[in-house]
């Protein structure tokens, strides 16, 4: 692995010896308010020729108010700068020459255009959609429903992103994918990122970005890409928060804060929230033929189920001087759920007889727990304030629990137990040892690393009969046992990032091992392997006129089970239908292609993707089906192959300056194959998602928005699964001083209280249907408050652990689930 790395080094460091581009030059500067000093945001910044008004380059500011445009050929230009509510501003630069080819403007001022001495309203709208090299990034704080919705909801606006009908995640299409909160793994996401999503006001997120094909210096795992969460609130001098407080029906309600402070070297930044989450009244119903006999299993189920999560995270940081920073995060969360439910099954012979018949009731809860700790330290060298070390450490512990009581009523022919006890508790410790370096090259960047990653996961499970002769509650030897898994990963990256005028060009490669062993405690080990990974990825772009951007990439991704697929722990909370883990899959390794345009003008945006994936040892939910107890099983295989084009377009535009508009949306054609005991099966079909939102500002700072989609039925390899409508409508009103407070009311699905879903799967002696119904229409209204005042940023490391590499559990309905929750 050494050799390998020093051999990619020396590649690169040769690479961008010879690479040689023309002299260029440089603009910079500050633009801010002629009124109160302040920095202004999202300014246009066009540089064009002194005779000319099209634009050669174009820009936007920053938060701070801060602009550079930089692989200007050396030659004289001018510069505009315009922004709704303010006066043109142009200026004639000083010509860009050898030796002199660096303009810093320094403080650029611009005034309003208001002619009287009166308050001026700003009616520009920010951009919510940007694009870099390699990720596109939604900007939820410019979101004026961002005060109103849940983070889950906020999703459907992002490009690339798609949440089904289950509330099932996807990015490009695919359920695999990772989740980082800026920019570094975290146990908020590990288990279930719905659950989270869902409990997460989307007031507390500044922006979520969508990366698709990650450079090296992440893990390679997550075919479909990486989502990384970018929180409010930076660590300034001085101090802020905010509050916000919500009530739904039906009963559910959520609470969240957050605090950033500065005093002096030392800067905390934290939040935290709660949420009750109540699905009530739900009814579900399954039913399964036998081809074979015509014999026919039918399950009729109604409850109903709560939910408690909460949260707290922070991060602590100390400028020890103006070149070492050192910074420590942690994190706290937990969720708490409970169900009460009710089923009927009924065996039927093919003359629609019932040949047995019995009620079970079913009272569960569970819970899952997560704590991480951190540990960062960054060296800035004095040459150059980009070239960077740091290294970081971080530890995590998840708890996963869940346990239920089965009541049988015998109703005819009933003959198994009268009562059933399961409890399933799982574990997993992880520790994360890294280093990184970045070493810029005029306009060129080399990023090196290694990374280790060591984790011990387990779960210790049992079902247990009630026997009425001892009145005790006997084990079920074939459905109880203790499960260790544990997964070292080793790995090393290097990367460069190289700039040409117009071209962009990023090469990378990541090396991984990764040493697994697991076993149960009745039969020792199942499963040692020990596998080498090679992965590549290129992306190049090519920055076009009018803020336009081109890029083509190739890059592979590792699909490495985690223990929700691993689990061997058997659901059988359906009681005809169970479900349960494989410990024996193995990593899949995916090929992914992507080609991009994105335009850009003013607030208004059009991007456009198209991604070719494929995977030929993918891992594939499949169901089998035993007519002998007329039970049908659902785990999880390396037994096919995935092809996968998607095309996803995605737009904003504002007309009138007041009425905002957001489109986003995707089409695949999707080509899925696998062996399914024996038999070879074949599935292929079109699917894909469109969501669309309308928002008009009124005058005294009144909002409406109303939203409006639909996602496609998805393609299963046995099977299909129904597609859904969803609508939305808000309204909200902010208040006090510099908005500091609103309120706000929305309702989802106002046209449909109720919403059916159901799937269909089909084997060479079965079909089956599952269908469910819940209540989709909730009514909201909650209350926001800002509070503080921030004068001035922090250092935060601009590097740390992202543990990006596991495929997540819960992701896929169809799934079944391997965790029995």
């Amino acid at each position: 692995m050494k050799q390998t790395l020093l051999l990619a080094l020396c590649l690169l460091f040769s690479s961008i010896t010879w690479a040689q581009s023309p002299a260029t030059g440089t603009i910079k500067g500050v633009v801010v308010d002629s009124a109160n000093q302040k920095p202004l945001s999202y300014v246009t910044i066009m540089v064009s020729k002194p005779d000319k008004d099209e634009p050669v380059k174009t820009t936007f500011t920053q938060d701070n108010g801060q602009f550079e445009i930089t692989g200007l050929p050396l030659a004289k230009y001018k510069l505009i700068v315009t922004y709704v509510g303010y006066k043109p501003f142009l200026l004639e630069l000083p010509v860009l020459e050898p030796g002199s080819s660096v303009a810093d403007l320094g403080q650029i001022i611009i005034a309003s255009s208001a002619r009287q001495l009166q308050e001026v309203e700003v009616t520009a709208e920010k951009m919510l959609i940007t694009q870099d090299i390699d990720k596109i990034s939604y900007n939820v704080e410019f979101d004026p429903e961002s005060k109103t919705l849940t983070a889950l909801d906020m999703l459907r606006k992002v490009p690339m992103l798609s949440v089904d009908s289950e509330e099932n995640i996807q990015l490009n299409g695919s359920g695999s994918f990772k989740v980082l909160v800026n920019g570094k793994a975290s146990t908020l996401f590990a288990r279930s990122p719905k659950d989270v999503f869902r409990s997460m006001p989307a007031s507390t997120i500044k922006r979520i970005e969508v990366i698709t094909d990650p450079p090296a210096k992440y893990d390679a795992d997550g075919i479909g890409g990486i989502i990384n969460v970018i929180t409010i609130g930076k660590p300034s001098n001085g101090y802020n928060g905010s509050i916000y407080l919500s009530q739904s029906t039906p009963d559910s309600r959520s609470g969240s804060a957050n605090v950033t402070a500065k005093m002096g070297k030392f800067g905390l930044s934290a939040y935290g929230g709660t949420n009750k989450f109540t699905s009530p009244g739900y009814t579900s119903s399954f039913e399964r033929i036998n081809q074979n006999t015509g014999a026919k299993t039918v399950q009729l189920g109604s409850g109903l189920s709560e939910s408690y999560y909460s949260y707290v995270s922070g991060e602590l940081s100390y400028e020890i001087d103006t070149l070492n920073l050192l910074s420590a995060k942690f994190s706290l969360n937990g969720n708490d759920y409970e169900s009460q439910g009710l089923q009927t099954v009924e065996e039927l012979n093919r003359a629609g007889n019932r040949t047995q018949a019995y009620e079970r009731i079913n009272p569960s809860s569970g819970h899952w727990y997560n704590y991480e700790i951190g540990l960062d330290y960054q060296y800035t060298f004095k040459r150059n304030k980009n070239q960077l070390l740091t290294l970081s450490y971080k530890l995590g512990d998840s708890q996963d629990g869940s346990e239920a009581d089965l009541l049988f009523n015998p109703i005819l022919n009933y003959s198994g137990p009268s009562e059933t006890r399961t409890l399933n508790d799982g574990q997993s410790l992880e520790q994360t040892y890294q280093a990184d370096y970045v070493h810029p090259f005029k306009k060129h960047t080399l990023e090196v690393g290694a990374k280790t990653i060591l984790r011990d996961n387990g779960s210790d499970y049992y079902y247990r009969n009630y026997n009425a002769e001892t009145d005790t509650f006997e084990e079920v030897p074939g459905l109880s046992n203790e499960f260790d898994y544990s997964q070292d990963i080793y790995a090393a990256y290097t990367s460069a990032s190289l700039r040409f005028d117009k071209w962009g060009l990023r090469l990378g490669t990541r090396l991984e091992q990764t040493v697994v062993d697991a076993n149960f405690k009745s039969s020792g080990s199942v499963a040692e392997q020990d596998y080498l990974n090679l992965i590549p990825n290129i992306t190049l772009t090519r920055t076009l006129k009018s803020m336009a951007t081109l890029k083509a990439s190739y890059t592979q991704r590792i699909e490495r089970p985690g223990l929700y697929y691993l689990n061997p722990y058997v659901n059988r909370l359906t009681e005809k239908s169970v479900s349960f883990g494989n410990p024996n899959l193995e990593a899949a390794t995916s090929h992914v292609l992507s080609l991009s345009h994105s335009f850009f003008k003013g607030s208004n945006s059009i991007n456009s993707t198209l991604t070719h994936a494929f995977t030929n040892n993918a891992i594939q939910s499949y169901t089998s089906y035993n007519p002998a107890d007329s039970v049908s099983s659902t785990t999880f295989g390396n037994i096919g192959k995935n092809g996968t084009t998607t095309l996803s377009l995605s737009g904003n535009a504002t007309l009138f300056q007041k009425l905002s508009m957001n489109l986003n949306g995707s089409l695949s054609y999707s080509d899925l194959s696998g062996n399914i005991n024996g038999i070879d099966l074949q599935n292929s079909g079109i699917s894909g998602y469109m969501f669309s939102n309308f928002s008009y500002r009124f005058e005294k700072n009144w909002r409406a928005s109303v939203n409006m989609g639909y996602y496609a039925p998805r393609v299963l390899l046995q099977g299909r699964s129904s597609g859904q409508f969803w609508n939305g409508a808000s309204v909200s009103k902010s208040f006090l001083k510099n908005e500091k407070a609103s309120i706000n009311l929305s309702v989802q699905s106002p046209l449909d209280k109720y919403f059916t879903y159901y799937s269909e799967l089909s084997g060479p002696d079965f079909f089956q249907r599952n269908e469910s119904r819940n209540v989709r229409r909730r009514i909201s209204i909650g209350f926001s408050y800002k509070f503080g005042k921030l004068k001035e940023d922090i250092k935060r490391t601009r590097r740390g652990i992202r543990n990006d590499d596991m495929k997540s559990g819960g992701g896929d309905s169809t799934s079944g689930g391997g965790n029995g929750n």
